[in-house]
């Protein structure tokens, strides 16, 4: 007997809605997916990490030239641009301080030292001058809940902090750091600036390990976003110094310790209680210069298929810049960043070119291509202060960050332990954060290319979960995020990371698996959210509420 066309019809829409809750996916779908292919893979590869494009550094021409071929597929495919004024590109302002090394200089008791040879910067967020009082406050650390606070006698605002470091430690209870995040505990860099003080001076080990030829011309220029937004990546808030032997004696001279004892005795862990010095000193450290620059991030929409769930969000990224050094290695000094990360930009193209020849989910997607990663997250972070749609809409992030490595037998990461294994990525997030949708993304998986989910990194305390990732700044403020990537590998920002050495194959079942993730996690009923407890790890940055920005 044939059922009434009505009956049909609802059939369909039921097993559409069941194929979403249990996973498997529309045929459709999986014909979309499909449509990625190596080959196609490969040529976008090759241009965006070819010597001509020299790594798309941020705010470089071969950036630009990167984002106008993105651009025009994007176009070509008929996805809605969602950048500034009807664009793809959303702009962001770059601050950039230039210090004033060539005159900066320290009195200390009627003697000069002058930046190079007796001091250099180690950060830069403003100009310094004056004669001021100069507190001590041992390691600097502080994590009043573990009883350690050399910061409760003393008072440091208009004042320069002295303390060991900066890599000097509490004795006896250490401080848990994942990636640039303290647990439990606040730096001497945020105390200092959180209390008023002008700056950190940096008792230099008796046996340096720096190399000061190199630190001579480091840290001189400050970039950051303005206004400034939040974040573990953000640059350093204030301005210190690392004074040599010879600097730190001079200071010490007459105080209560000697210089060289304040040494040997922080090289011991052995921090003598906070004071204040006898003496002020003077310092000229002047701002010289304050540019702007104009990045801009790639941001594209394609609208969800239900009339109310498509006010919802998922959102997809990958970083168009790529990490381009100055060294020359083996005679190569272009940086071509073709893992790190054209493989995950041309994966992103390829998912939204598809997404817009397959059925449209029920959530909206807006996918976004962004800039100065390798600089300190900022177009991430600019995204997320002030996105295309109001945060709380969002309900979940997916990060793809180098998706072209393998230690299959013959490939070029064979013997990288670091790699993923043949037919395996690595997925970071969903098991830390949230079991259903780590049910959800798993059953997917498992009715379509059944990759090897590695969950290695799929905890609190890997720095790759959280700061080491793009997907930071989401997760900072609460959003569910979830990372795809096949591991590190001995080329990893290095001019040797070339399109050659990747597998288009993995990158082709990489790019198909995300996919299908992303059109799971925009499709289903369930609304996507975190349901444990973000770790303690994860540096909390308030939101404003809907509509504010």
């Amino acid at each position: 007997m044939r059922a009434p066309a009505w009956i049909v019809i609802v059939c369909l829409a039921l097993s559409g809605a069941v194929a979403a809750q249990d996973g498997s996916l529309p045929a459709a779908v999986r014909a979309a997916a499909d449509g990625i292919t190596g080959a196609a893979l490969a040529r976008d590869l090759e241009f965006l990490s070819s010597d001509a494009l020299r790594g798309r550094d941020t705010g470089s021409p071969g950036f630009d030239v990167a984002a106008t071929y993105i651009e025009a597929r994007l176009r070509a495919a008929g996805v809605a641009p969602a950048g500034d004024e009807g664009t793809y590109r959303q702009h962001y302002e770059l601050q950039e301080l230039h210090a004033g090394t060539g005159s900066a200089t320290l009195t200390i008791g009627g003697r000069r030292f002058v930046f190079g040879d007796d001091f250099v910067l180690r950060s830069f967020a403003r100009g310094v001058k004056g004669r001021v009082p100069v507190v001590y406050v041992g390691h600097g650390w502080r994590a009043p809940g573990r009883g350690i606070d050399p910061w409760k006698d003393v008072d440091v605002r208009d004042a320069l902090v002295l303390a060991h470091g900066p890599r000097a430690m509490p004795t006896g209870t250490p401080i848990t750091q994942v990636g640039r995040v303290a647990v439990g505990a606040s730096s001497v860099f945020a105390e200092a600036k959180a209390r008023g003080a002008l700056g950190v001076l940096f008792l230099t080990p008796s046996d340096p390990k720096a190399d000061w030829a190199a630190m001579r011309t480091a840290n001189i220029v400050r970039r950051e976003l303005a206004p400034a937004v939040p974040s573990a990546y953000a640059a350093l808030p204030v301005t210190s110094l690392v004074l040599a032997r010879e600097t730190v004696e001079a200071l010490m001279n007459g105080e209560a310790i000697d210089g060289p004892t304040l040494l040997a005795r922080g090289e011991a862990r052995d921090y003598p209680r906070s004071f204040r010095l006898r003496k002020r000193i003077d310092i000229h450290l002047p701002l010289v210069g304050v540019a702007a620059e104009h990045p801009y991030n790639l941001v594209a929409r394609i609208e969800g298929s239900d009339p109310t769930l498509k006010d919802e969000v998922v959102t997809i990224a990958a970083h168009l810049d790529g990490a381009v050094g100055t060294r020359t290695v083996d005679g190569d000094a272009i940086y071509n960043a073709a893992d790190d990360n054209a493989s995950g930009s041309a994966g992103l193209l390829a998912i939204a070119e598809q997404l817009m020849k397959g059925p449209r989910p029920r959530r909206t997607i807006v996918l976004l291509w962004d800039s100065g990663e390798e600089r300190g997250l900022w177009g991430t972070r600019r995204f997320v202060h002030q996105p295309p749609v109001p945060l709380d809409r969002i309900v979940a992030h997916v990060n793809v960050d180098m998706i072209g490595a393998t230690r299959a037998p013959g490939r070029a990461d064979a013997g990288s332990a670091d790699a993923a294994g043949p037919n395996e990525v690595f997925l970071i997030g969903p098991a830390a954060l949230s079991p259903t949708t780590d049910a959800l993304l798993q059953r997917v998986n498992d009715g379509y290319l059944r990759m090897t989910f590695n969950r290695r990194d799929d905890r609190p305390d890997s720095e790759f979960f959280y700061p080491r990732t793009d997907a930071g700044p989401y997760l900072e403020r609460g959003i569910l995020t979830i990372g795809f990537n096949t591991g590190t590998h001995p080329r990893y920002h290095l001019p040797s990371d070339e399109a050659k050495y990747l597998d288009v194959a993995k990158m082709e079942a990489v790019a198909r698996t995300v996919y299908a993730s992303l059109w799971a996690l925009a499709d289903t009923t369930t609304r996507p959210r975190i349901e444990r407890a973000i770790p303690e790890s994860v540096l909390r940055v308030p939101t404003a509420p809907a509509g504010v920005r």
